[in-house]
């Protein structure tokens, strides 16, 4: 197992795709070793086995059917116990965003006291155009410049989870930046010569600087709630965001409970 995984690896990294699900395939694969066992014929009692003996949280046992189901369709296996099992409920958090104010915040402190790294122009750049756009970190690595269209602010993306084309958009404001910037460096492996681990990085500094626990994932979905906040309609949301499902979109319509006594206190004097 440990070769095709090795496989497995190169085959997400030149997709761009994040290495979790083979991160969760290798102890999988270390103990199936030490059993003499292989993933071809693992079965649902011993994958349940192993769940319990790795002392597993829910969010960990989705987590590792998942990269089952993953590796399954990269083999072409199309009957695998993982595939049965049925995904645990699990207990949301509620999600970290930031505001339109703190993502400025955090920029102006990166390019303050960054000494090292990616230049604060650049910086300043992506970390705005994913906000105003919601965009998938994924989508993020594969967008070239010829997808962006300056003239009517919008990009065209391509869906790693669909496979379909869908268009995104920003401000007008903000095309004078992006133009800034592009002339400045040109494209070599996407349109923000941007690599997953740096993006990674960029998102921890910035996250660091405002006092909030930051992902990539933090920026679409910090994006989602400021639609929100200036009154996207939401199947427009749900449109740009991607989502197959509504329910998706609504999720970031939820509020907690400042924001629905400062929304009280606007409309009622």
């Amino acid at each position: 197992m440990k070769t095709q995984l090795e496989t497995y690896r190169i085959y997400l990294i030149n997709l761009h795709k994040s290495l979790v699900y083979y991160n969760y395939l290798m102890p999988l694969s270390d103990y199936l070793q030490e059993k003499g066992l292989q993933f071809e014929t693992l079965t649902k009692e011993l994958l349940a086995q192993y769940f319990t003996d790795k002392n597993y949280s829910e969010n960990a046992i989705n987590n590792v059917i998942k990269s089952c189901r993953d590796y399954c369709k990269f083999l072409k296996i199309e009957k695998h116990p993982s595939f049965e099992i049925k995904m645990l409920e699990v207990m949301r958090k509620e999600r970290q965003y930031l505001t339109y104010d703190e993502l400025l915040q955090g920029i102006k402190y990166y390019a303050t006291y960054s000494k090292r790294g990616i230049s604060s122009q650049k910086c300043s750049v992506i970390l705005k155009f994913c906000f105003y756009t919601s965009i998938r970190k994924s989508e993020l690595f594969t967008l070239t410049r010829d997808k962006i269209d300056l003239t009517n602010c919008s990009a065209l993306v391509l869906g790693i989870k669909d496979k379909a084309e869908r268009q995104v958009y920003f401000p007008n404001s903000f095309v004078k930046e992006l133009v800034d910037y592009f002339n400045s460096e040109a494209e070599e492996i996407n349109a923000f010569n941007i690599t997953p681990a740096e993006f990674n990085y960029l998102t921890r500094k910035i996250g660091k600087y405002i006092d909030k626990k930051m992902t990539p994932h933090t920026l679409r979905h910090s994006g989602g709630k400021y639609m929100v906040k200036k009154n996207i309609n939401v199947l427009t949301m749900q449109r740009i965001m991607g989502h197959n499902s509504l329910q998706t979109t609504l999720i970031y319509c939820a509020i907690d409970d400042k924001q629905a006594e400062e929304n009280y206190h606007e409309q009622i004097k």
